[in-house]
């Protein structure tokens, strides 16, 4: 569950950046993706992989 909070906070936060436009230090995101295991690291790899499939999906439904 730690690790899905801090994936939503960086994703949320990613999303303000790019629609305020405001500068984050970068060791905000270094601390909050952090992962002990290669298969937490895996998992956050298909979680950010997923994420970006459906949104790209979701675009291209709406303007067809």
């Amino acid at each position: 569950m730690r690790m899905v909070r801090s994936f939503a906070l960086v994703v949320i936060h990613l999303i303000g950046e790019l629609w305020i436009g405001l500068g984050r230090n970068p060791d905000f995101y270094d601390r909050h993706t952090s992962t002990r295991t290669r298969s937490g690291y895996a998992l956050f790899v298909a979680l950010a992989a997923i994420l970006a499939v459906g949104i790209v999906t979701w675009g291209y439904m709406r303007l067809r």
